[in-house]
């Protein structure tokens, strides 16, 4: 397979840890480092970027984006809530309609932390929730971070961390469970519990009623090495199944966290993401603060699943992550992202076979 790299028009300004979604050949981004803006790109055009109706919620980071027919739920992320001081795991929800250009609210009150998680929409308005941080987890240690008897003295900062990070996957408590949201009668139900680890970032791609997760983080700064396939209903879970992992193809894949994932040619492509090597091991020799001292590494790699494996097909010219990456009909488009050096990205690529 021979990989075809086109420039499409950049962004405005750096965009990371936001959210996005493609609607007829059209795709928008927003939020994340660009606050409150919702920007579309008519591919077929590909003159600029314009801005859409302004997000009406409070901005907001690496929230977890639903698209459907006609728009996409925006729902949770983390942000600062008007009168408090540091961020906290959000508990709200927006639909945005692509054909009216608006936004409007559908949820005030999720029930658990969905900060990095994923979701589907499954039949009937019914959308579909797994992963996410502990809400009570997180803030606290935002409250802890944002003390000023804390951020103001690098020694307590360092330590207030330290202690944070140096602690086994369990002692996160991310979302372990399946959560239903009925987009007309506004009720949360949990619907079953996850046959595997909670993740955060993971790679995300949807077909019909199923969820494949790739990788992401399984505590801060350790990532997953395995994909899993969901197949999923409104009333639970219908079957869970392991599928072949890349560090199968790949002994030195330490996984990934903020990889850009979608379809290409109706097969799943994962590239680029981050991670640090030396964190699996450090994690299996007992070492919890698995990343400590080491530097983040961003991966070129592009990787496709291909008859139940995956396969290797291209590299990009730079590593990168955090951004977001849609299927569109002839292909699937990068937006944005984070480098090696930390800058948040404007550029945007399309990426098609020939």
């Amino acid at each position: 397979m021979s990989l075809q790299l086109t420039q499409l028009p950049p962004l405005p300004s750096g965009f990371r840890n936001g959210a996005g979604f493609a609607h007829k050949d059209k795709v928008y981004a927003g939020l994340g480092s660009l606050g409150r803006k919702w920007l579309q790109l008519d591919t077929r055009q590909t003159k600029e970027w314009v801005e859409c109706a302004e997000f009406p919620g409070v901005e907001r980071t690496d929230p977890v984006c639903v698209p459907v027919d006609g728009g996409c739920y925006i729902l949770s992320g983390a942000g600062i809530v008007q009168g408090e001081s540091s961020p906290s795991v959000l508990e709200d929800g927006y639909f945005y309609n692509a054909e009216q250009d608006s936004w409007h609210l559908v949820t005030d009150d999720i029930p658990m932390g969905l900060l990095g998680g994923a979701g589907i929409e499954l039949l009937n308005k019914q959308l579909v929730f797994v992963g996410g941080y502990n809400k009570l987890v997180f803030d606290s240690l935002m409250q802890q971070l944002n003390d000023p008897l804390v951020c103001d003295n690098e020694n307590k900062k360092r330590d207030c961390l330290h202690a944070f990070m140096d602690q086994p996957i369990e002692s996160y408590a991310w979302n372990d469970k399946i959560y239903r949201f009925d987009v007309q009668t506004k009720q949360w139900l949990h619907i079953g519990d996850n046959p595997f680890e909670p993740n955060c970032g993971a790679g995300v791609w949807r077909l019909d009623n199923t969820l494949v997760l790739i990788e992401g983080e399984v505590k801060p700064g350790l990532r997953s090495l395995k994909s899993k396939q969901l197949i999923l209903s409104p009333q639970g879970l219908v079957d869970a199944t392991e599928l072949s992992s890349i560090v199968e193809q790949d002994p030195l894949h330490e996984g990934l966290a903020g990889a850009y994932c979608s379809e290409l040619d109706g097969r799943c492509v994962v590239l680029g993401g981050a991670y640090f090597i030396g964190s699996q091991s450090n994690y299996r020799n007992g070492q919890y603060y698995s990343h400590q001292g080491l530097t983040k590494t961003y991966a070129t790699k592009i990787w496709q699943l291909c008859d139940g494996k995956w396969t290797c097909i291209g590299e990009l010219a730079k590593g990168k992550a955090y951004g977001v990456c849609l299927s569109i009909s002839n292909g699937v488009v990068l937006i944005g992202g984070e480098d090696e050096n930390g800058q948040a990205l404007t550029e945007c690529e399309l990426i098609s076979t020939e």
